[in-house]
């Protein structure tokens, strides 16, 4: 602001950068009364932290935020909590926008049960982790939590090492999901598919596996190589980039040529899951296991949120139409 007052638009320069990350427990609680009425969907979203540990290789989030795991107050998230929910269900449903709510086990300890007596419903995303700690993961379900995003990223060790996510272990996946499900808490899962261990059979692979453990709903994407990831570097060196678009940088569309099969067939392998996933068989076969750990009494909006997907991605093909691969 100072540049723009003293010489205008001619005095801006190009990037402005923070000589350290900005510290969350001074961010301002937002004036969410500017958006009552207004039909916006993020008013229900609120975001606790900022950083993250791991180093995945595909990852932006420990490039852009910083690799310390940084958070609000809890008391400072439940003042604008109380100023978000209400008494009816669609009012009581707040999502948490962080990376990984159980970054900070401590942390989310404590946080959890500074929420249960707010009686809120909530979704956010977490690492598989949580279900190695029972007692972080009741804390989590007393509090009010309904559903986990959370990402596997592939059924293969190989891919895991590539993607350098040690912290994932695919022994451990349907112990985990099994038990998560215990605690009546609903899982979308998220599945990368593009590693140099890819071949053609993984698309199938992934499918048996998300219908076999009953995996509530699902994210596909493909491998994107985000500017300042390792992967980034990694296919540039290699010589490996197709596309230098940055709008098609957007998960559906393969901007790389991958090792173990063509580009086309990286693109209809993603179409292949989703339809197949979203395909009504397969959304009852999933479903079919909502009745443990009492999830069913929020069986509706799962389902719908499946059938909204499936409107959505019968449309794939349109989606990657224009990838650079059919150019």
């Amino acid at each position: 602001l100072e540049d723009f007052k003293k010489r205008g638009k001619e005095g801006l320069s190009k990037f402005y950068r923070n000589s350290e990350f900005p510290d969350p427990s001074k961010i301002p609680i937002p004036r969410r009364e500017l958006l009552e009425g207004k039909g916006y969907l993020l008013s229900r979203f609120l975001q606790i932290s900022r950083g993250c540990p791991f180093n995945c290789s595909f990852c932006s989030v420990s490039r852009f935020f910083g690799k310390r795991y940084r958070f609000r107050p809890i008391k400072d998230v439940i003042e604008e909590l109380k100023g978000m929910i209400g008494k009816s269900l669609r009012t009581r449903f707040v999502g948490f926008l962080d990376d990984n709510i159980v970054g900070n086990v401590s942390y989310a300890k404590k946080l959890f049960r500074a929420l249960i007596p707010y009686k809120v419903l909530w979704a956010g995303q977490s690492s598989i982790n949580i279900a190695h700690d029972d007692e972080l993961l009741e804390l989590a379900a007393k509090s009010g939590c309904k559903g986990l995003f959370i990402g596997f990223e592939s059924i293969s060790e190989k891919s895991l090492g590539e993607a350098n996510k040690l912290q994932n272990k695919i022994s451990f996946y349907e112990k985990a999901v099994k038990k998560i499900h215990q605690f009546g808490i609903f899982i979308e899962g998220a599945f990368i598919f593009g590693f140099d261990h890819d071949d053609k059979n993984i698309f199938r692979r992934t499918v048996k596996f998300i219908e076999r453990v009953k995996l509530d709903a699902v994210q596909f994407t493909i491998l994107t190589p985000l500017p300042g990831t390792k992967l980034y570097e990694k296919l540039e060196r290699e010589r490996r980039i197709l596309d230098r678009d940055w709008s098609n940088y957007d998960f559906t569309h393969v901007v790389f040529r991958p090792k173990l099969m063509s580009p086309e067939e990286l693109t209809e392998g993603l179409r292949w899951a989703y339809r197949r996933i979203y395909s009504l068989p397969s959304i009852f076969k999933r479903l079919a296991g909502s009745f443990s750990g009492g999830r069913w009494k929020y069986l509706g909006p799962v389902f719908a949120l499946n059938l909204g997907y499936r409107r959505t991605f019968k449309g794939m093909k349109a989606i990657t139409a224009n990838s650079p691969s059919k150019r």
